[in-house]
């Protein structure tokens, strides 16, 4: 994901993170850029898989503020999908926003157990090789 959005960052020469995400934290800037991408908000709605990084909340002045989101949760999908829908189709902020794919846990248990099978004791292996 890091290369990816590095490239795109490359070709688009669009920045990626702007507004309000520039008052976010490094910390968390790192984790949206390991573990998300910039999706319109049309292939937001129409894919059930992807889930938005990020939300809406209205301020004092009923402007709609963006928050980045590191752990997305698929309750309530649908309304942050409309608060960012309404949000874009005011105006208020960008169409492209941050998503994540939803990756079931069940895929990186099964890459945990291929790197056991071939290559054994991972951790054990780093250990032995700095010692």
């Amino acid at each position: 994901m890091l290369f990816y959005n590095l490239i795109w960052r490359l070709r688009t020469h669009e920045e990626l993170f702007e507004g309000d995400h520039k008052n976010e934290s490094i910390g968390k800037k790192i984790l949206v850029l390991i573990t998300g991408y910039k999706v319109s908000v049309r292939k937001l709605k129409e894919k059930w898989h992807v889930y938005p990084m990020e939300d809406t909340e209205e301020n004092w002045e009923n402007k709609p503020k963006r928050k980045l989101v590191i752990m997305p949760k698929d309750e309530g999908r649908t309304e942050i999908v409309e608060r960012i829908d309404a949000a874009v189709r005011s105006g208020a902020i960008p169409d492209r926003v941050w998503a994540t794919p939803g990756l079931p846990m069940l895929i990186f248990i099964l890459a945990g157990l291929i790197a056991t099978l071939l290559f054994g004791d991972i951790v054990w292996i780093c250990i032995r090789i700095v010692l």
